[in-house]
Formats: structure tokens, C-alpha cells, sequence
């Protein structure tokens, strides 16, 4: 059985028309395949055995000369091609035994060979030395291939071990000193140093190869200074084969007399495309470093930077969660302070846990613009004592005053450097860094905390961000220590401030939540008066509502124009709070005008305020010089904006109300709402067994006046008649429109003879005025009054109503039967009236 064919594994022929060819061109197609590396076949005819032996003989000779070491000649592309015929396989085995491949082409494919002339045989010879020098070249060549290979292959798994040793902790120093160590094993170098750039430096932090007091007198470098600044440049390694080459000799003068080396390989350590570090290698000897060599570093230096970068993730997690730890314990700490100066010395204290310092300094901000001292803490020569009044300063002035002023933190390097900064009185200036960061509550600084370190670049980012937190949880521990200070002494006016709280959640008359205000700041502010005051805006009216002492609301002026008096306008219009003094000789004299004639000295004005607008105005009024206290002045304003939500309350409800229950025309309560009202009152009278009456009142031949005089002279005739009848009511009586010219009122808490005489007090304040409604004469108007008094009267509101309905009647019966009928109107207009003459209506 013949060989397969395989023609694929034929790459190229020799392609000649010659259908044999000489043992020359055999040959020259034979080196041409060894030299250029592309397949040759040769066919092999019954007539050229000599050929075959030949061609034996020559690769003979190149595998003897390579000592006999097995060639694989299927790495190089020559194949040889025969095809024998019986008594020829003698040949094919020899091939085969010199590791030849032989494929099995069909001879009709292949050019025959002729054995030619002896002259063959030279060229034979030089054919088999060129063909040995080939095969020790490629020979040569896959061993320094597969040296590399081996070398590549012992430091990938390096660049593995060290990535696992890496990875196996978050230890800096541990980190440090694996970097170093096994960069000297694989490159096999005399030292290693790493450096990592700390506060814009490059320092010295582990080494290998060399004696500590060698390293730590090692340069430490600027960011443009040496080498550093050229790898900062480039990004990328900066490989010196001799130091003392004229060309580089320059980046190594600051080794001069330090450390003396040749060869050195500098890696960048990277983070974001940032250099945070460099790893170098060094020998005593200059070194040709390999390609293997750069990219060995360059891999280590790429796993170094991961690891460092997450052991300084590592570091700065677990030292975040420490100091949020002994944040908390801090804020604990902070609110059990009892008083403002505890709270500072706790600040100090506590500070220190997380923050190193050499000094520390707590200020509060006070309303003078004074930043004064509350605690100190130094630790260090001039800073451990100093005077607390040195440290005072004011807004603006040096770190302290300035971050007070814009409430912005500062982190200063170089304190010396800043313009900001300023000396404190009595100390030398030093080299020292500063953190100082403001206490803000509510929207507003109330304090500073200030730290110092000798020497520059001593506080970061991290450490500013710590001590904002501390400050806010501080701020909130200051103002709580102040305001508990300032409630121990206005204890009585916080009781008050609660008494007034649940009062005026408990009304909703406006009235009476105006004097329930009045009365308790003007106890509170200990002043003589105090008057509450709704401010109309679109008539630019201020309306009194309440007022303390307490009087009657119609002894009150009911309303002044606003435009009459600027400092009351700039009151409302910018919530300003305005203290008035009459020996002020710059006090507004419309103000002044108002206090002496009534024998007052002082008044204090503050706005009504509720969800940010003005509705109103407090007027504290003293009949001495008040000398009003910021912390006094404060509870005022809690007060103030507490009443005013319930003012404000108290009057959106009456408003809503009024649109219901009340009759446009008069104003008194509609008849609807009466219904109601009465039956409340009887359920309140049956429970709390107290009296009620009931008046029904009605206004005399009331149809005469519209029929003579028009309805509208007759709406007018009821809007005063409901004037007259409030003027003689008290707060708590209930006047509502019956219907028409009838009306009813509620008398609580009154009896039969009570009622019988509030009747003749409404009948009497009709008989002692007119309605002058612009006729030549007043009108006189008459009413009829019927009262009924539960129990005894009725147990119903129905019952009451009719009742004293039935009375009203009564009356009016008694006055048509007694009096003589009404004139008629030609009568009642004479040509001419008497000054007294009255029209009765």
C-alpha cells in the first residue's frame, strides 16, 4: 500500500519546463528552501539512485555536524518528495531515519532529477555546509527563544506570587516591604527603594539592599525636581543603564556622597493616570536592561499601585470608622455639657482623639461682633499657655474672625503665607498650619473651632471634613448649653410661653387671642402695656385687637393709618423689631408724640409674623426706660411668632365663618347660625345649671321708613340700629339678625332679671340717639325688646324663641294701643325744623 498524498504540505515547486532536472538545480531549489524558508519537492525517478545518496549523504553531513542532536525539520519549510519505485524503500528509510518528512506525490506532478556529471559533486559539499549553518542558526535561535520563554514564564509567575502576596494584606509596611523584596529577587539588583508622594514630596518609606541610616539620608524630592519631574512627565519608566552617563548624570546629583550606583530602572506608581509613588531598582555595576527587564517593572509597579491604593482605601475606611466612633462618643459627650464653657473644654478634649494638634481654640460669635475664647487646649512650648483676652478678636479679623464673618473653613498650609492670617499678641511668628472651620446653626455661625501645627501642609481634606462634623454636632451643643442658660433665667416667661400656647389653641376669636397675647408678653417683657394690632394692608390701616390691661375694645382707638408713623412701617414692611426711647433725640417724634403725653418712657415694636409675612405689629409699652436684652429680646420674638400663627388662625377661621354665618348688612350672626349657637347654649346651661336668656327685639313701624324713605335709607336704618344694639352688649353675648327689622340676642350666664335689664339698656341707648341719615333731620328709631330665661321660661331654644317672641309682641301691642298713629309724611315735614325736632320712626 502506498503512502497517502498530502499536496497541501507542498508549498511551492520548482517550476521549469524541463522535464528533469540536473543535481545543480536540485540543490539550489534544495539550500533555497533551507535559506528562504518555503517548501521544496523534488521528485525522485527509477533512474537516479546516485541522486538519492547524495541527497542523504549532504543532510548526513549537516545533522553529524550538529553532534547528532534530532532536527525538527517540520518547524522549517522544507519538505523533500520522492517517489520510489520497488527496490527503492532502502532510501525512503534513510530519509526517514534523518527525521526528513517525506510526502508521496505522484511523480507525473514532479519535475525527474538528473544525476548529471561529476562536477556535481563540490557543489553537493558547499549545498550540505550551507544547509548545516541553517539548521545551528534555527537550532540557536529556539533555544535563546525558549530561554525566553522560560525567563518570561518564571517572572509571570512572579508577577502571580507577588499579586497573591500583595493581595494577602492591606498593611502598608507589609505592602512596602513586598514590593521591594521582590523586585530585587527577579531582576536580581543590589537595592530596591520605594517612594510615595506625600503633601506634594516624594518620600523614602521602604528599601532593600541598603542600611537604614543609608536610606533615611536618602534625597526626598519636589514635584519638579530630578527624575521626578521627568516621570511625572511621562508617565512611564525611566531606564539608565550607567548614572554617569553625561546625558542623565544631572537627575542623579542629589545621590552625590549619599549613595553611589550605576543601573537604575524608576517605575511611576500610578492611581487615575497620577503618579502617588515611584519603585526603583538599582545596581552598584552599569546594566544593560532588557526589554523583559522594563516590562517585569513595569508590571510590578502596576500591581504595586493597586495594592497600595487599596490598602490606603483599607486604611482610610477602618480610620473613618474610628473617628466616626469617637464622633459619636464626642456628640454623646458633647450634649450632657451642662453650660457653654463645658461644651468647649469637651470640644478640645475630643477633638484630639481624631485630629493631631498642637493647639486648639474654641470662640463663640457674639451679636457685638466679638469672637471671644471659651476653651483652649496647647500642647506644645508657646502654645500650651496663653491668655484668654489675646485670643479675643473681632469678625473679620485674622483666620478665626474671617471664617466667623463668611462661615467658609479654611485649610492653611502655610499659615506665615496667607494675608488672611494674624499674629496673636505677644508670640512668635512660626512655621505652622492651621484647620479652622466654623459652627453653624440654623443657617448662622455661632462659633469657630480653630487648630494650629508647627510645620506646613499639617492638616488635610480628610481631617477638615472630620472636624465639620464635630462642629455641627458642636454647634448644636453650644446653643443648647446657651439657651438652657438663658431659660434658667427666664424660667417664669418659658411657663408663661406654654400657658399662652395652650390658651390660644384653645380660641378662635381673634379678640380674645389678641388679649390673651397682650397679657402675656407684656408679663413676660415686664413692661406696663402691651397692645396687638392687625395690619390691613390694603387700606394701610393697623386695627387694634387686643391690648393689656384689659378695657373694653371700644375704649381702644379702633384703627391709625401706618403712612402716619415710618418706624411702625418699617416694622411691618422689613420685620424689623424698632425700640423706642423718649430721650433719644433720634427717635422718629410721630412715636414720641404718642408715649409722653400718656407718661411713657420706652416702646418696643416687633412684627406679627406668620408663614413669612407681616400681619401685624406687638407694641411693648413701659412707663420707664426698658433696657431690652438680646436674650430678652429673643423669648419676645419666639412669643410674638407663636401668637401670631394663632392670630393668624383665629382670623382666616372668623373669615371663613363671617362668609357663612354672618349677615352682610349688619354683621351680626344670620339666623342659621343663631339656631345652632342656642342650642349649644341650652346644652351648656342644662349641664353646668346656670342661667340663659333670650331677647327678641324689633324695630318700630320699620315698614313706614322703607315705604317713605326707599330700602336702601331702610339698610342703612339697620346697620346703625346694629350698631347701637353691639355698643351695649358685652363680648360674650350673642347678636344675631333675626330676619327683616328683627333681632335676637343670647344672653349667657344671665337671668330673667339681668335680661330685663340689658332690654331697658338697648331701649334706652335708642332713646338717647338718631340715625342721621343725611335728611334735613335725624331719624328717631324705637324698638320693642322681649326676653325669656331658661329653665323657667322654656327647656328649648324653640320654646325660649317663642316666648320671648310673644313678649316682643306684647310690647308692640302696648305701644300702638297708648300711642296716637304715626303722622303722615306731609305732616312730619314742616317747612321748617327746630334744631331738636326728631322724625319718629
Amino acid at each position: 500500500m502506498s503512502p497517502s498524498i498530502e499536496p497541501k504540505s507542498v508549498a511551492t515547486r520548482a517550476a521549469v519546463n524541463d522535464p528533469g532536472w540536473s543535481v545543480r538545480e536540485a540543490l539550489i531549489a534544495l539550500i533555497r528552501g533551507f535559506v528562504g524558508r518555503a517548501p521544496v519537492a523534488l521528485g525522485v525517478g527509477p533512474s537516479s539512485p546516485v541522486l538519492v545518496a547524495i541527497l542523504v549523504a549532504a543532510y548526513g553531513v549537516a545533522l553529524v555536524g550538529l553532534g547528532g542532536h534530532a532536527v525538527d525539520l517540520i518547524r522549517a519549510p522544507v519538505f523533500v518528495a520522492a517517489i520510489f519505485l520497488s527496490g527503492r524503500l532502502m532510501a525512503l528509510a534513510w530519509l526517514a531515519a534523518f527525521g526528513l518528512t517525506v510526502t508521496v506525490i505522484p511523480a507525473s506532478e514532479l519535475p525527474l532529477v538528473r544525476l548529471g556529471d561529476a562536477f556535481n559533486l563540490p557543489f553537493i559539499l558547499v549545498a550540505a555546509v550551507i544547509i548545516r549553518a541553517t539548521v545551528v542558526t534555527a537550532v540557536a535561535r529556539r533555544a535563546r527563544h525558549a530561554q525566553r520563554e522560560t525567563q518570561l514564564e518564571e517572572r509571570f509567575d512572579g508577577i502571580l506570587a507577588i499579586t497573591d502576596r500583595l493581595a494577602a494584606t492591606h498593611d502598608r509596611e507589609t505592602l512596602f516591604a513586598a514590593i521591594v523584596d521582590e523586585a530585587m529577587r527577579a531582576l536580581s539588583t543590589d537595592a530596591a527603594v520605594l517612594r510615595l508622594v506625600r503633601n506634594g514630596r516624594l518620600e523614602v518609606v521602604s528599601w532593600a539592599g541598603i542600611d537604614d541610616a543609608t536610606a533615611a539620608s536618602l534625597p526626598v524630592f519636589g514635584p519638579g525636581e530630578s527624575w521626578y519631574l521627568e516621570i511625572v512627565r511621562t508617565r512611564r519608566p525611566l531606564v539608565v543603564a550607567d548614572t554617569s552617563d553625561p546625558s542623565v548624570s544631572s537627575l542623579y546629583d542629589r545621590y552625590a556622597g549619599v549613595y553611589t550606583f550605576r543601573g537604575d530602572i524608576i517605575v511611576p506608581l500610578l492611581r487615575n493616570g497620577e503618579v502617588i509613588g515611584s519603585f526603583s531598582a538599582v545596581t552598584i555595576e552599569p546594566r544593560q536592561w532588557t526589554a523583559t527587564d522594563v516590562a517585569y517593572v513595569t508590571a510590578l509597579g502596576s500591581q504595586a499601585a493597586v495594592a497600595l491604593d487599596n490598602a490606603e482605601l483599607v486604611a482610610r475606611t477602618e480610620a473613618r470608622a474610628a473617628q466616626l466612633g469617637v464622633l459619636r462618643a464626642a456628640s454623646a459627650r458633647l450634649s450632657r455639657a451642662s453650660g457653654v464653657e463645658a461644651v468647649g473644654r469637651a470640644i478640645v478634649e475630643e477633638t484630639r482623639q481624631i485630629i493631631d494638634y498642637h493647639n486648639a481654640r474654641v470662640y463663640l460669635l457674639e451679636a457685638a461682633g466679638d469672637v471671644v475664647p471659651i476653651a483652649f487646649e496647647g500642647m506644645v512650648g508657646e502654645y500650651e499657655k496663653v491668655d484668654f483676652e489675646l485670643l479675643r478678636c473681632k469678625l473679620g479679623q485674622g483666620f478665626t474672625g474671617w471664617v466667623a464673618e463668611h462661615g467658609v473653613p479654611l485649610l492653611v498650609a502655610d499659615a506665615n503665607g496667607d494675608p488672611r492670617g494674624a499674629s496673636i499678641p505677644g508670640t512668635d511668628d512660626v512655621d505652622e498650619s492651621m484647620l479652622v472651620v466654623p459652627m453653624t446653626y440654623d443657617g448662622a455661625v455661632v462659633g469657630v473651632i480653630t487648630l494650629s501645627k508647627l510645620g506646613f501642609n499639617q492638616f488635610d481634606e480628610d481631617d477638615q471634613r472630620m472636624l465639620l462634623i464635630l462642629a455641627d454636632q458642636a454647634a448644636t451643643a453650644l446653643e443648647s448649653a446657651r439657651l438652657l442658660a438663658r431659660s434658667q433665667g427666664l424660667a417664669d416667661e418659658l411657663r408663661r410661653l406654654l400657658d399662652m400656647s395652650g390658651q390660644l389653641s384653645a380660641s378662635l376669636d381673634s379678640r380674645q387671642v389678641a388679649n390673651l397675647i397682650a397679657r402675656h408678653l407684656a408679663l413676660a417683657m415686664e413692661v406696663d402695656e402691651c397692645a396687638i394690632s392687625y395690619w390691613d394692608r390694603p387700606t394701610e390701616r393697623v386695627m387694634t385687637l387686643g391690648y393689656y390691661p384689659d378695657m373694653q375694645i371700644d375704649q381702644l382707638e379702633p384703627f391709625y393709618q401706618v403712612s402716619d408713623y415710618p418706624e411702625t412701617r418699617r416694622v411691618l414692611e422689613e420685620q424689623a423689631t424698632v425700640v423706642i426711647a423718649v430721650d433719644d433725640p433720634n427717635a422718629d417724634p410721630a412715636e414720641i408724640g404718642l408715649l409722653e403725653p400718656a407718661g411713657h418712657r420706652s416702646l418696643v415694636m416687633l412684627p406679627l409674623i406668620a408663614k413669612g409675612q407681616s400681619i401685624g405689629l406687638v407694641e411693648l409699652i413701659s412707663k420707664t426706660t426698658v433696657a431690652v436684652d438680646a436674650d430678652r429680646l429673643a423669648f419676645a420674638t419666639t412669643m410674638a411668632n407663636e401668637a401670631a400663627m394663632a392670630l393668624e388662625n383665629a382670623r382666616l377661621y372668623e373669615e371663613a365663618r363671617a362668609l357663612a354665618d354672618r349677615d352682610p348688612l349688619t354683621g351680626f350672626y344670620n339666623h342659621r347660625f343663631l339656631h345652632e349657637r342656642f342650642g349649644e347654649e341650652v346644652v351648656r346651661a342644662q349641664r353646668s345649671r346656670q342661667p340663659l336668656s333670650v331677647l327678641m327685639l324689633d324695630v318700630d313701624d320699620f315698614k313706614l321708613v322703607n315705604d317713605t324713605f326707599g330700602h336702601l335709607f331702610g339698610d342703612q336704618v339697620l346697620a346703625w340700629t346694629a350698631e347701637v344694639i353691639k355698643k351695649t352688649l358685652r363680648t360674650s353675648d350673642i347678636a344675631a339678625r333675626y330676619g327683616g327689622d328683627e333681632f335676637a340676642i343670647l344672653l349667657p350666664d344671665t337671668t330673667a332679671d339681668a335680661a330685663g335689664k340689658t332690654a331697658q339698656r338697648i331701649r334706652n341707648a335708642f332713646a338717647e340717639g338718631s340715625f342721621d341719615g343725611g335728611l334735613r333731620r335725624p331719624v328717631a328709631v324705637s324698638i320693642a325688646v322681649g326676653a325669656a330665661t331658661f329653665p323657667q321660661d322654656g327647656r328649648s331654644a324653640t320654646e325660649l324663641i317663642s316666648v320671648a317672641d310673644a313678649a316682643l309682641y306684647r310690647e308692640k301691642r302696648a305701644k300702638s294701643d297708648g300711642a296716637p298713629a304715626p303722622p303722615s309724611r306731609r305732616r312730619r315735614a314742616p317747612k321748617v325744623a327746630q334744631p331738636d325736632e326728631a322724625l319718629t320712626a
